[in-house]
């Protein structure tokens, strides 16, 4: 027989009959259908009888499904939860793919048995996200078509019946360490959303989602932990030592596997063998000498290694690093706008003096750093859409949705890979969200340094019309950044700290040449916009009497007192240095170097997105300019008219440098930073 369905079941007459007629439905016939019941109370084995299935007594999920495997002829065993329904050809489109293959292990995609487009799009991230780890890590949520065949599932001894809850990734990650894992791209299979529906969108993503971190950090997490509940008494809570066995089976079974193979090899020239121990700590094999030599370290005879390797002349790792004396650092930038790109671009001159550092980030960001700076790599980054000036939630949702499975298969692999071969002390991130992730899947410190928490960390005045908008903010701001170690924040304006203990607020990080500029008040408003609404606005400045000097319209021209410029660094220094004012969005970096330059501003935020509107609020709250929702020709001449009262203002702003942001980055970096 080709292939052994298994369904563990346990009062099931509602959703079994509609899995078992899609069953019986598919074309392909080389099958049986085993049930493994946990002593249902309803007509859940009567409904199994009379589709012929074979009933076997069962159990909580883990024993459910190995009592079924025990009395399977099938070479291939199929796992299904009973709420699921074949699609057309699965059956079919399963054997195919699997055998063509040649997997050992495999798990489908899913699509919800729902007609919401929610339940449609939090399906497809799913699938997207198990596609783009099935190389970083074999991982299934939920038992919606595990395959395997059941020669392996015998050498690894099954499901684990201790465990309450993720059995099923701990299955897919045993089977996956000696066979071919893959998540099948043809078959997808039907999925109930009752959970969804019963306990809501916010408990299954918890619940999930912990887990899922957990799996990656190679922890088990129980049903208790999570407060999952599956409809009959619960196995009895593990204690500790249970939960440390169950933890590291896995990696040993790797580890032995990986000793074997290289016990009796010989190493060859600059070869670095290495075996993975635990998750926090790493024993190497050892390093050739010639290449000990080529990084300036001596043998060391006090470090025992896993081998002995005194007569080939090595060393250990741990001592390697040690000798080099250099922390490794991975920073990573959002791509979004150029402003968090120019202010990492400044502390990466800083930290590449004294540390090794890796450098990722994406779109504009990577192009601009790229240029500059060694060991940058090119990641995924998602972008706010704007229309108009106005951000738009919605399709900047759907475009994150979208791009997400290039960005998590591209972006996250570059940074897992990078860090398996570097081993990175610590992490810096600049409102970058996939080094984060990163962080807390591979237990690494984190260091958080941007303006943009400024909205999560600190208790701040804004206009009380925008509490939506603030509200979104705060929520996007904290799904980016997870429990870093420290939150170093540049800001220019100073609002209680709500954890002062972890948190820091500095002064704007400002570019040498922002520094170096001598400024002096011209005869010139500079003007940065790029919304479609400036255009119109452009033909109202004329009516003034002021020369104004364009950017963010891409052409070089002159109409009437309007001198349109393309972007040109050194050119819009010397515009800023000799402004009488600056008219903005509320970008931060470019308000921040007008308050060095003490130049008036006059802000008018994008639309729904708050951190330009903070930036804009506490602009006029400082009485550095003024605020608006819109550009207006009235308000911008009105403004004009009172630029003395605004530069009295910024006159009493004390000159300041990096030297403090910097200093406090050191200090955590050796503060935090992971030890090998």
């Amino acid at each position: 027989m080709k292939i052994s369905i298994i369904i563990p079941t346990y009062n099931e007459e509602e959703y079994l009959p509609k899995l078992l007629e899609s069953i019986k439905s598919q074309d392909f016939t080389d099958y049986e259908v085993i049930v493994a019941d946990a002593q249902s109370n309803d007509n859940t084995r009567e409904i199994a009888a009379e589709y012929g299935c074979t009933v076997v007594e069962g159990g909580l999920p883990g024993p459910g499904r190995n009592r079924g495997a025990e009395v399977a002829q099938g070479e291939i065993l199929l796992f299904l939860d009973s709420d699921l329904k074949l699609t057309e050809n699965y059956l079919r489109d399963v054997i195919e793919e699997f055998e063509r293959e040649e997997l050992g292990i495999a798990i489908t995609q899913m699509t919800p048995l729902s007609e919401k487009k929610r339940d449609k799009y939090l399906h497809d991230l799913a699938n997207w996200f198990m596609i783009a780890v099935e190389n970083i890590k074999p991982h299934g949520a939920g038992c919606y078509g595990i395959i395997s065949k059941k020669e392996l599932h015998e050498e690894v001894g099954g499901f684990d019946e201790n465990l309450s809850f993720g059995e099923d990734t701990d299955y897919i990650e045993r089977v996956a360490e000696i066979s071919e894992f893959k998540v099948l791209r043809n078959a997808r299979i039907g999925v109930s959303t009752r959970r969804l529906e019963e306990e809501g969108l916010y408990t299954l993503l918890k619940q999930y989602g912990k887990s899922t971190v957990n799996d990656f950090r190679g922890k088990r997490t129980s049903a208790e932990d999570l407060g999952y509940e599956f409809g009959h008494d619960p196995i009895s809570a593990l204690d500790s030592t249970d939960m440390e066995r169950i933890a590291e089976k896995s990696r040993n079974r790797k580890i032995k596997d990986r000793i074997n193979r290289f016990k009796d090899k010989e190493p060859e020239e600059n070869e670095l063998i290495e075996v993975q121990v635990s998750g926090d700590e790493t024993t190497f094999i050892g390093i050739d000498s010639q290449k000990a030599e080529s990084l300036d370290l001596s043998k060391s005879s006090d470090t025992p290694l896993l081998e002995s390797g005194e007569e080939n002349g090595l060393i250990s790792l741990e001592d390697a690093i040690a000798e080099t004396g250099r922390k490794r650092i991975f920073y990573s930038i959002c791509g979004e706008g150029m402003g968090h790109a120019i202010r990492s671009s400044v502390i990466l001159e800083h930290l590449i003096e004294k540390y090794d550092v890796y450098i990722f980030s994406s779109e504009r960001a990577y192009e601009f750093l790229s240029k500059k700076f060694d060991n940058v790599y090119e990641i995924g980054g998602f972008n706010t859409v704007y229309e108009n000036n106005v951000v738009r939630t919605k399709k900047t949702f759907f475009k994150a949705l979208k791009a997400n499975p290039t960005n998590l298969k591209e972006g996250y692999n570059v940074l897992y890979k990078e860090c398996k071969k570097v081993r990175p002390n610590i992490i810096i991130s600049d409102f970058e969200n996939y080094s984060s992730m990163l962080s807390k899947l591979m237990n690494i410190p984190l260091i958080s340094l941007d303006n943009i928490h400024m909205l999560t960390q600190c208790e701040y005045d804004y206009p009380p019309h925008h509490r939506a908008d603030m509200l979104t903010a705060k929520a996007v701001t904290k799904s980016y950044i997870l429990r870093p170690k420290r939150h170093i924040i540049t800001t220019f304006f100073y609002p209680p700290l709500k954890h002062p203990k972890m948190t820091a607020l500095y002064p704007p990080v400002l570019r040498e040449e922002i520094m170096e500029l001598e400024p002096e008040q011209g005869n010139h408003v500079l003007v940065y916009q790029t919304a479609e609404s400036s255009i119109n606005l452009m033909e109202e400045l004329k009516k003034l009497n002021d020369e104004f000097i364009v950017y963010g319209f891409n052409k070089d021209e002159i109409d009437e007192n309007l001198t349109y410029r393309s972007f040109n660094e050194e050119q819009i220094f010397e515009d800023m240095r000799t402004a009488k004012a600056i008219i903005v969005n509320g970008g931060f970096t470019m308000i921040s170097e007008a308050i060095y330059l003490k130049k008036p501003i006059y802000s008018t935020p994008a639309h729904k997105n708050f951190e330009q509107i903070l930036n804009g609020f506490y602009v006029e709250k400082l009485g550095f300019g003024e605020y608006h929702d819109d550009l207006d020709v009235e308000k911008i001449e009105n403004f004009l008219n009172n630029l003395d009262k605004y530069q009295e203002n910024l006159n009493k702003v004390k000159p300041w440098d990096n030297s403090e942001i910097l200093e406090d980055l050191d200090l955590s970096i050796e503060k935090y930073s992971r030890l090998y």
